[in-house]
């Protein structure tokens, strides 16, 4: 084949390929089911706590599940949060170096995003991030937000959801505050999703290539251009 024939075949499978390229995103309906809605949040003794599906609150078997935990104060005086203790569904994996911590720094004085290392109990299904004392303070607009991911089991059920429940430990209360009624829907795979496959150590299904090793799978969802363009950009470069 003629390097002009070959870059007309390859034009055309790219262009193929990027107008359908929304098959490897989720197309799956809008979370709208009231009874089990993708958000929840409690407010007592002047501290909210909101905890969160991130997205569209919809994931497929294989995929990753992410989610978000915010405390913020609504009055005076100054909280602490000391402990974060998420609950992940049975079969469900933690994904490596997926935890952050979203927090207010004293030394440099600013809201910075860091990566933690939770203790992990797969027996009690928990991932905890213990005694830190972040600052959660209405000065400043003070808030916490701790974030964690998980890979859903290749045998969820699509139309089923899961409870992701999590229990937060505030300085000054006497017991630690639960918030549950947090859902996520499993839905189908889509082509895209079908095609490949990952682990809680890769983090197949994120957008951000969790693991720090990324996969051929993440890399497609990540860009789907980007990746048509490299693998055409290396076929070219080969054939040259």
């Amino acid at each position: 084949m003629s390097r002009f024939s070959m870059r007309k075949t390859l034009t055309g499978v790219a262009i193929a390929a990027l107008a359908t390229s929304g098959l490897l995103i989720n197309t799956g309906a809008a979370h709208a089911d009231t009874a089990h809605p993708k958000t929840s949040t409690v407010t007592s003794n002047q501290v909210t706590i909101t905890k969160s599906v991130v997205g569209d609150g919809e994931v497929a078997p294989g995929g990753k599940l992410t989610v978000r935990t915010t405390v913020s104060a609504n009055g005076h005086p100054d909280f602490f949060v000391n402990k974060f203790v998420d609950r992940f569904p049975a079969g469900y994996t933690y994904i490596k170096d997926s935890a952050s911590i979203d927090s207010w720094h004293f030394l440099g004085l600013t809201q910075k995003t860091e990566k933690v290392s939770p203790t992990v109990d797969n027996a009690a299904r928990t991932v905890t991030i213990p005694d830190a004392g972040w600052n959660v303070s209405i000065t400043g607009s003070k808030t916490v937000t701790f974030e964690v991911s998980y890979l859903v089991p290749d045998n969820a059920q699509p139309g089923t959801y899961v409870e992701l429940p999590s229990s937060i430990g505030i300085s000054l209360w006497g017991t630690d505050q639960n918030i549950s009624g947090v859902y996520a829907k499993i839905r189908a795979k889509n082509p895209g999703e079908a095609a490949a496959s990952g682990s809680a150590d890769l983090g197949f299904g994120s957008s951000d290539g969790e693991g720090g090793t990324g996969s051929a799978g993440s890399s497609i969802l990540d860009n789907p251009a980007g990746f048509i363009s490299d693998i055409i950009s290396g076929v070219l470069a080969n054939g040259s």
